[in-house]
């Protein structure tokens, strides 16, 4: 009996059938929700008197002391409009560096990855997040998602503090991955 209203409910019902199945699979990966938002803040707000670029604002710069860089978006609060694949600042510019719903848009995020890199100083720290479940969204282009376990090995050059698996409104179909690491080196004064 259990076998056939499975069956049914497949047939009958096959968004509700789909939505257990992301449900079941979130919970394997487990909800990481809680750490990233602290892990966040306590990286923007022990932000102040370093060196901090922005990539992707989404809404507002963290704090005016945030280099803000977007390619798109040509409003203010946006300090170059920057490819993140070819970012024109000096090498290890930065202490902190962020970048948040960008790498799912460019062709190549190990290029991007590699730019980051770059402008980090030894002992930097980097914020990534990207999409895992979301709906497709243009901006211009949307090419990738990725696993925690893909997003490791992107970023793979840094020493990881923390990542993991976040639900977005508490919802299993709209989840994201973030990783918090270090760039090998020493800390920046």
């Amino acid at each position: 009996m259990g076998n056939a209203l499975v069956t049914l409910v497949r047939r009958c019902l096959p968004a509700a059938s789909h939505y257990y199945l992301y449900s079941r699979a979130a919970r394997r990966l487990g909800d990481a929700s809680r750490e990233r938002r602290e892990l966040f803040a306590q990286l923007v707000e022990g932000s102040a008197g370093a060196d901090c670029l922005q990539i992707g604002v989404r809404g507002s710069k963290f704090a005016p002391h945030w280099v803000s860089v977007d390619l798109h978006d040509r409003s203010q609060q946006i300090d170059h409009n920057y490819d993140i694949q070819d970012l024109r600042f000096p090498d290890g510019s930065f202490d902190i560096a962020v970048c948040n719903a960008v790498l799912e848009h460019v062709e190549s995020p190990a290029r991007a990855i590699g730019e980051l890199s770059r402008v980090l100083r030894p002992g930097g720290r980097i914020w990534v997040e990207v999409p895992f479940n979301q709906p497709y969204h243009a901006a211009p282009n949307d090419f990738w998602r990725t696993t925690p376990a893909g997003l490791r090995i992107w970023m793979g050059e840094f020493a990881e503090i923390a990542s993991g698996f976040f639900r977005i409104y508490r919802c299993s179909i709209y989840t994201g991955v973030f990783y918090y690491g270090r760039k090998p080196g020493v800390e920046p004064a």
